[in-house]
């Protein structure tokens, strides 16, 4: 009866509209077609998800389940569990969180502000009544009676009152194991967490509380600002310090503002300027002033241990030694990104080299005129000068891809422009850097790094450099299913007419009675028909010699 009253219930907004009547201005030769609230409702479910599995779905802004043609849960929910069971967390419109089971039946009342499962029990706030953990049958096993409640670390749940506080993990279904019980006056997770510390306050003073119930740092501060790893920020007669999780002191007491601990472990400390702004400097975590509070801003680059540090409204580079590395004087500045070249070996113990990318040596930066430019952190100078929308470094090439108005071209590290912007799309290759392929309607052409200019007047569908180094810097190109040998220039020596890939070639002695004076082989390629493979021997000059392959 109770199922039929929520189906009811879905469909009543359409009983209701359906007796009021409205005039319309219809074509004559186009009727509105009438259909059902069902079938509005039908049509509202992808055909794909008809597939026999009970469904989620959203209609008229409520949530239920269906399958196929059926509703399995009315859809009566402004919340419900994307996981079809027998404890779904739902919410009513009155905000209320509860738990169904797959009959839509309620297994635990509405009458929570916020409810989740974590492991096999629920954590929840329960109206009028406070924090706690009850087991999906509704038992509860921590009393809903404290004021605040927290995800702790190492799967903890913290609980905290005034004069009351408990730590626990579940341990079960009808369980939890007990972490810690305490009576500080206050307790607070946020200065530390994720780690399993707690700030605690006992007669109006703050230390900090480990999960084994005892006081890392001594309730004698004002408060605990943040806790770092190993470094507690904190405050002691009105001015910020910071000491170990063992009390021991690193930065003295003496501070207006000690705002974060940055990624290369400096810390930013503030002081109110006589313009009554605040100015920010950095301090390492002996104490020592690394740089004076006398900017407006500091913050560290992605990425890299440099800071981003702004004066006059203007911005620059320090390093962590406090050596200014890029003085003031730019509007907006990026540390960018480029290529590192390293040469690694792969699985079969060949040498190869591999590219990572990293910040920190250049950088993208803008003037007062909004023209853009690329700085070389090392060379101290503009490499890229010019109102550039976009830089691409390709570091072991030497080389700078810039972007204007959607065109590319190639400078040098001088600025010195290499190739011009009558290409499309460019890519490079860190085996072959004088290289530089570009893309044109899905095809490449090879483009000398020297010269600025095709090697050839040549589109390809592709370009490999497949045991370049086997192969003394020979490489192929790709059209259609065939592969032609180009010569370390970058010439094509061969037509296209080999099927796969080029390899280098095997040892062949019967080759060497073979060869005209002063050549060499420096691959092997094969050709196919409908009835036989035929292997070749390919020479520095792209004469081929077939031979048997046994």
């Amino acid at each position: 009866m109770k199922r039929h009253l929520y189906i009811l219930l879905l469909f009543l907004p359409f009983a209701i509209s359906a007796q009021v009547e409205e005039e319309h201005e219809v074509m004559m030769d186009a009727p509105v077609e009438e259909i059902s609230p069902r079938e509005d409702f039908l049509r509202s479910i992808p055909a794909s998800r008809k597939d026999g599995k009970p469904h989620v779905h959203q209609y008229n802004k409520l949530m239920g389940y269906f399958l196929n043609d059926s509703i399995l849960i009315p859809f009566i929910y402004e919340e419900l569990d994307y996981q079809y069971s027998d404890f779904m967390i739902c919410r009513e419109p009155r905000k209320l969180y509860g738990v169904i089971n797959k009959k839509g039946e309620t297994v635990i009342p509405f009458e929570y502000v916020s409810l989740k499962r974590y492991f096999d029990v629920f954590f929840a706030w329960k109206k009028n009544a406070g924090y706690g953990i009850m087991t999906l049958s509704g038992k509860e096993i921590v009393p809903f009676e404290y004021q605040k409640g927290a995800f702790g670390a190492d799967t903890a749940l913290v609980f905290m009152s005034p004069g009351k506080q408990l730590v626990v993990k579940p341990a079960g279904s009808d369980r939890v194991q007990m972490v810690l019980e305490s009576s500080y006056d206050e307790m607070s997770i946020e200065p530390a967490y994720p780690q399993p510390l707690l700030a605690v306050q006992q007669q109006g003073r703050w230390g900090v509380l480990n999960y084994q119930n005892q006081l890392a740092v001594p309730c004698e501060y004002d408060n605990i600002q943040k806790v770092f790893g190993q470094h507690v920020i904190a405050v002691k007669n009105g001015k910020m310090g910071v000491v170990n999780v063992s009390n021991a002191a690193e930065i003295p007491f003496e501070y207006e503002t000690i705002d974060q601990r940055l990624r290369n472990g400096l810390f930013r400390f503030g002081k109110t300027g006589t313009s009554g702004k605040k100015l920010w400097g950095l301090l390492d975590s002996t104490g020592r002033v690394v740089l004076p509070a006398e900017y407006q801003q500091i913050e560290q680059f992605y990425e890299c241990d440099l800071m981003k540090i702004q004066k006059a409204g203007l911005y620059g580079v320090s390093d962590p030694t406090g050596k200014i590395r890029l003085a003031p004087q730019f509007n907006e500045i990026s540390a960018w990104e480029h290529n590192i070249y390293t040469e690694q070996k792969d699985p079969l113990g060949k040498t190869r080299k591999m590219s990572k990318s990293a910040r920190g040596l250049y950088f993208w930066c803008k003037n007062k005129a909004r023209q853009s430019s690329l700085w070389h952190l090392d060379k101290g100078q503009i490499i890229a000068p010019g109102d550039y929308e976009y830089f691409r470094i390709y570091h072991d090439a030497g080389v700078v891809v810039v972007t204007r108005q959607e065109k590319n071209a190639v400078l040098n590290m001088n600025g010195k422009q290499l190739i011009g912007y009558e290409y499309g799309n460019l890519s490079f290759s860190s085996n072959h850097p004088e290289f530089v392929t570009s893309s044109t309607n899905g095809k490449r052409t090879l483009i000398s790094m020297r010269t600025g200019k095709q090697v050839q007047p040549e589109y390809y569908d592709d370009w490999f450099f497949n045991y370049v180094d086997e192969k003394n810097g020979y490489f192929y190109t790709k059209i259609g299913d065939f592969t032609a040998l180009h010569a370390p220039d970058g010439r094509r020596i061969t037509p296209h007419k080999y099927w796969g890939g080029i390899t280098p070639c095997e040892n062949i002695p019967e080759m060497e009675a073979r060869l005209p004076k002063n050549r060499k082989i420096v691959a092997c390629g094969k050709t196919k028909n409908e009835y036989e493979i035929h292997f070749y021997a390919i020479d520095d000059a792209g004469a081929e010699y077939e031979y048997n392959r046994k």
